[in-house]
């Protein structure tokens, strides 16, 4: 099983975990989402980038909140399980699992990008080298990628900033930036959407709560991590967007990637530079971050008993080898299959919103059934507010599944009930064994044995 870290100097700090969450926040989605954004709502992409942050913030406060009171590895698993069931617990892992296969967009993103500047490249075998290098940095623990994360994100947001620093001179006019006309020239409902289809690149500093038992004072650095780096996310966001939107006319960038602009504002050998430093590392890192997290909950799920215990094994840097394997294959499936970029994403997305709406309710119970923890949380919301913000999410969440029900298809709808539907059957099967085990730990007889 996973060693618990007992060395302090083994745990991730502050800067080591903003590392890891800006790596998941900026990735794909600021690269491609904003040439969709400027196709709905034109100059109003900035303005609507803020929108998405207060969209994306509300569940963020939720899991922060729980962050602070109740700081474990597996995180998100441990609220579920706790805060509303164990049988809903493991349905929450088995739809985080499937929800990696989105870790084939930023391989496969990263080879496309490297092919545009390199010519001649076998994508599909780049994407593959690209997730094994992720998978074998992840091998040799936590720490170790955290570092290789921290660097990668500091090129990234140089990067960017070369981006916007350079863009920002090129922009003649920012009074189209403060006219209504030209912030929602297509109405308000397109400016609401484009908010929604921004917040797909706001996401992931959630799941840095799956790393509380490897962090610091989690109970204060993983709330301030959280909310410090959505700050910095969208800052970055705003600017890049005054840049694609300022530089050239709309009818150009609409439906086009930052490295479309990049190509009119940069000189060749910088535009390399930052489709390498920038776009491609942004994917890189997301990549990264993914693999950096992944285990947490299922390392606690086996200790529950929901899987034998010989497949949370660890090697010598405490990395369960075993599932990160699972993630691997999960994430190397879209790649070696065929599927399409956008597929992915919105695939993996939908089942992001699924599950990570879970733990976002769980907030509602933390009072009822942990006043304790809450009452030692160093980040608290009011009691009030915590049953309130939950349904913001909650709604928040299904206008996202919603929006995405055409593009996955009856098929892909299909596959999604299938797959949950051998997942409660499996979960009704096993949880006798689970509550069982949960049972004796809490009247301290000896374990059950888990076979």
């Amino acid at each position: 099983m996973t060693k618990p870290i007992t060395d302090t100097r083994s745990l991730l700090g502050f800067w080591q975990l903003m590392g890891i969450s800006l790596g998941t926040i900026i990735g794909a989605g600021v690269v491609i989402l904003v040439g969709v954004g400027i196709d709905l709502t034109g100059y109003g992409t900035p303005w609507a980038f803020i929108l998405a942050l207060f969209i994306v913030l509300i569940p963020s406060l939720c899991i922060a909140a729980l962050g602070a009171a109740i700081p474990a590895s597996g995180g998100m698993y441990t609220y579920v399980r706790d805060l509303i069931g164990i049988k809903a617990g493991f349905l929450y892992l088995s739809l985080l699992v499937a929800g990696q296969l989105v870790l084939a967009n930023y391989a496969i993103g990263f080879s496309e990008y490297l092919a545009s500047v390199v010519s001649g490249l076998n994508t599909k075998a780049v994407a593959v080298a690209v997730m094994t290098l992720c998978y074998v940095a992840n091998l040799f623990g936590v720490k170790s990628a955290a570092k290789l994360q921290l660097v990668m994100v500091s090129t990234l947001i140089l990067a960017l900033l070369l981006f916007i620093v350079i863009g920002l001179q090129n922009v003649d006019s920012f009074t189209q930036y403060s006219r209504y006309q030209d912030i929602a020239p297509n109405g308000i409902s397109s400016f609401i959407a484009a908010a929604f289809v921004l917040r797909f690149g706001m996401i992931g500093s959630e799941f840095i709560s799956e790393l509380g038992g490897e962090t610091k004072k989690p109970g204060t650095t993983i709330p301030m991590v959280m909310i410090c780096s959505l700050l910095v996310a969208t800052i970055l966001y705003v600017l890049i967007a005054i840049v694609a939107t300022g530089v050239l006319p709309l009818d150009q960038s609409q439906n086009q990637t930052l490295a479309f602009v990049a190509k009119k504002i940069f000189h060749p050998a910088a535009y390399i530079v930052f489709i390498v430093g920038g776009v491609m590392l942004a994917l890189l890192s997301s990549l990264n971050s993914v693999f950096s997290w992944c285990t947490k909950g299922l390392v606690v799920a086996i200790n529950d008993g929901w899987l034998p215990k010989s497949l949370g094994a660890s090697n010598r840097f405490g990395t369960a080898y075993y599932l990160l394997t699972l993630f691997y294959i999960v994430g190397m499936l879209p790649i070696l299959t065929g599927m399409t970029l956008q597929y992915i994403a919105i695939l993996g997305n939908s089942l992001g919103i699924i599950f990570g709406i879970m733990p976002v309710l769980a907030l509602r119970n933390l009072y009822s059934r942990n006043p304790q923890a809450y009452r030692d949380a160093t980040f608290k919301i009011p009691i009030a507010a915590m049953k309130i913000l939950p349904l913001f999410g909650f709604m928040i969440y299904g206008f996202g599944v919603y929006l995405s029900f055409d593009f996955i298809g009856v098929y892909g709808i299909a596959v999604i009930i299938l797959y949950v539907a051998l997942v409660l059957l499996y979960v009704n099967y096993r949880a006798p064994v689970v509550m069982a085990l949960a049972k004796d730990k809490r009247t301290g007889r000896s374990a059950v044995s888990i076979p």
